[in-house]
């Protein structure tokens, strides 16, 4: 025996590394199809519009008017996947911060 590895040792390493390859690739393939959208109401999983590896998880919990129109096609998936709802919400509650934010300061008559 002079230092060889028993050969189940070296398939174990082989199918070790095959296993991580497909684990990746799927992982991969996930990020790039569907946005994993964090909401008030929990996660939602969207597919993408097109299929592309940005945005794989997006927290909107804070979104503003302005936040949705720098990602119009996160928008467009959203109301493909019948989902519009989560628009309006954070986008109203967006607005119903900036509204409490200006009352304290507003003056009274």
């Amino acid at each position: 025996m002079n230092g060889a590895r028993p050969n189940g040792y070296s398939m174990s390493r082989l199918a070790s590394f095959l296993c991580g390859v497909v684990a990746g690739a799927a992982l991969l393939h996930f990020a790039m199809n569907y946005h994993v959208v964090r909401s008030r109401d929990g996660f939602d999983l969207i597919a993408k519009q097109p299929a592309r590896l940005s945005e794989a998880y997006v927290d909107i919990r804070a979104f503003g008017i302005n936040d949705w129109a720098g990602r119009p096609q996160l928008a467009a998936a959203l109301v493909k996947a019948n989902k519009q709802h989560l628009l309006g919400d954070s986008a109203a509650q967006a607005i119903q911060q900036s509204v409490q934010q200006l009352l304290p300061n507003w003056p009274s008559p």
